[in-house]
């Protein structure tokens, strides 16, 4: 059976400056959170040198690192 694509929701990524601002930590601190190997699942690269955060899965891993 084949399933309906517009039932599936899209993963949501933001950029790190987006992600610093939610966690209110600056931009450097949100980028050596992200270098962490725990969150290699979390992060994308979106060129040469950006980098993109799934939401859902950073907040999984924060919870399960910093708690």
């Amino acid at each position: 059976m084949a399933t309906n694509v517009c039932s599936r929701s899209r993963t949501k990524y933001v950029k790190v400056k987006e992600f610093a601002e939610q966690y209110a930590m600056s931009k450097a601190q949100a980028y050596r959170i992200l270098s962490l190997p725990d969150f290699k699942d979390a992060v994308i690269k979106t060129g040469e040198k950006s980098i993109s955060v799934n939401q859902d899965k950073a907040f999984e891993i924060m919870q399960q690192i910093f708690t």
